[in-house]
């Protein structure tokens, strides 16, 4: 089973189906933008994102939040956290890029409309990530939150 979150459109039912008739109205599917294995993700289980989008990658490992107030990036070794003051944004073709300073430290982050895997939980994700941080080089998935 899996936990999946999408973007459709409500749309009536197709008379031309009996066993649709049963129903109110439809979903139309347009784009799934996360799914993972039921077990493995908390899924509805998890309280309501207060992030823009979030990305994460591994080896090395990383995760970083955009917020309105700011950007969070978070790793294993120290500094475990980083603040990071107010994104400035840019918008591109199917893509979106952060940038971001504070605390001594700057990122770029860039959110590209690709579907990307996480090769270590298997999770699917509907936008693929690149950050630059102090310039080192991450790349990872990223989801859409509020």
């Amino acid at each position: 089973m899996l936990y999946v979150e999408a973007y459709g459109e409500r749309a009536p039912v197709a008379e031309d189906v009996a066993e649709a008739r049963a129903y109110a109205g439809t979903f139309v599917l347009e784009e799934v933008t996360y799914a993972g294995l039921q077990g493995q993700v908390r899924g509805c289980d998890e309280p309501a994102a207060s992030y823009i989008v979030a990305a994460r990658g591994s080896e090395p490992f990383w995760a970083v939040e955009v917020g309105d107030a700011g950007i969070v990036w978070r790793q294993p070794a120290e500094p475990k956290e980083i603040a990071l003051g107010a994104p400035q944004t840019q918008d591109a073709e199917g893509a979106v890029r952060y940038h971001a300073s504070g605390n001594g430290h700057e990122l770029q982050l860039l959110i590209d409309a690709q579907t990307c895997r996480d090769p270590m939980s298997g999770e699917l994700f509907a936008y693929s990530a690149r950050a630059v941080l102090d310039s080192k080089e991450f790349t990872g998935c990223a989801r859409v939150g509020k």
